[in-house]
């Protein structure tokens, strides 16, 4: 597997990874308008750091990483489902907690659905645990906000891992 940073020209190959990704959705009745959300935006991926997973010569995964109130919020992991159960969200997470580390950030944060298997279950075995509410900055208030217009809130987490 390969880490690095995306190419000038890979928006759509991140948009369509993004969306397969999304599909699995489509299985979780409550879930399932997650899989018909538009792509990520080149603005997002301009706002933050990026890393593209290499599978077998493929790309195979991304994830999306943000500073916010000191501290480095993920703001999306995707994998494609063929990729998935070898390790390519692990090594993003891995990478994500090293850049994390050189930036000094106080910890890593991210907000996701408590039910699938691939969200909040998954997340938690790799040392993620509930953010306790005081600890959460205004930024990562915004962003609860935010998608609190579009989710219900009470179908979502907020996990982090403090850096030490």
């Amino acid at each position: 597997m390969r880490l690095r940073a995306p190419e000038a020209d890979e928006l759509p190959t991140l948009q369509t990874l993004e969306a397969a990704a999304r599909r699995r959705y489509t299985t979780w009745p409550d879930l399932a308008f997650v899989a018909s959300r538009p792509p990520i935006a080149r603005e997002r991926l301009a706002v933050g750091t990026v890393w593209v997973a290499e599978h077998a010569g493929r790309t195979a995964g991304f994830i999306l990483l943000q500073p916010q109130d000191g501290q480095l919020y993920i703001a999306n992991i995707s994998v494609m489902p063929e990729a998935g159960g070898r390790g390519v969200g692990g090594a993003l997470l891995a990478q994500a907690l090293s850049h994390a580390h050189a930036l000094g950030a106080e910890a890593l944060t991210l907000t996701t659905f408590q039910a699938p298997p691939w969200n909040g279950p998954w997340v938690r075995r790799h040392g993620y645990t509930p953010m306790p509410t005081e600890r959460m900055g205004p930024a990562l208030r915004a962003t609860l906000e935010r998608q609190a217009s579009t989710v219900d809130p009470a179908t979502r987490e907020v996990l982090w891992r403090p850096l030490e």
